[in-house]
């Protein structure tokens, strides 16, 4: 049911030219780690929120959703699609001890499956697990990953520096920069 659901919001997003990608546990379950994902979590370009609400909302249904710490992104929604959750992000962010993390969403952090269905790195995840609670299991499947194949966009994790994180993040991204391909 997912990948029928995925099909269809990526058909319309796309038919919009709107900036997406899909995140979360699909990006793990894409790059054959082991995760069943529950959901579908689909990050937008901030840019890009109000005609991606106005696709989902002729799509999907809206159901009742409320935001909870340590997230701060700047439009979030959840809608039903059959037996499926999509959860809507644009602006995705994160408070953490340092300051409020943000998604980089651009050409760079995407990448494009056989379908042409735009997927954001897991170089992102790796730091996103990191500062979501009770999601640092992730960022360590991330990175034993990368033990046996590597780092594709190292250069993510490099401009993740220029954010707030907290000093164990950086010491982590550190270390997982010497793991490039």
């Amino acid at each position: 049911m997912q990948k029928f659901v995925i099909e269809r919001v990526a058909n319309a997003l796309n038919k919009e030219g709107i900036f997406w990608g899909i995140g979360g546990s699909h990006v793990l379950y894409k790059n054959g780690l082991g995760i069943q994902p529950n959901d579908i979590d689909l990050m937008i370009r901030i840019e890009d929120a109000k005609k991606a609400i106005d696709v989902m909302d002729r799509i999907a249904e809206e159901v009742p959703t409320e935001r909870k710490a340590p997230f701060k992104t700047k439009s979030f929604k959840t809608y039903q699609m059959g037996s499926t959750s999509v959860d809507f992000m644009a602006g995705f962010a994160l408070e953490n001890d340092s300051g409020i993390y943000e998604l980089i969403l651009d050409q760079q952090s995407i990448t494009y499956d056989h379908f042409h269905t735009p997927y954001t790195s897991l170089e992102d995840w790796f730091i996103l697990y990191q500062l979501i609670p009770k999601k640092g299991e992730k960022a360590d499947l991330i990175e034993s990953y990368w033990k046996e194949y590597g780092v594709e966009s190292p250069f993510l994790l490099e401009r993740a520096f220029n954010q707030p994180l907290p000093e164990r993040v950086k010491k982590r991204i550190h270390k997982c920069l010497s793991l490039k391909r």
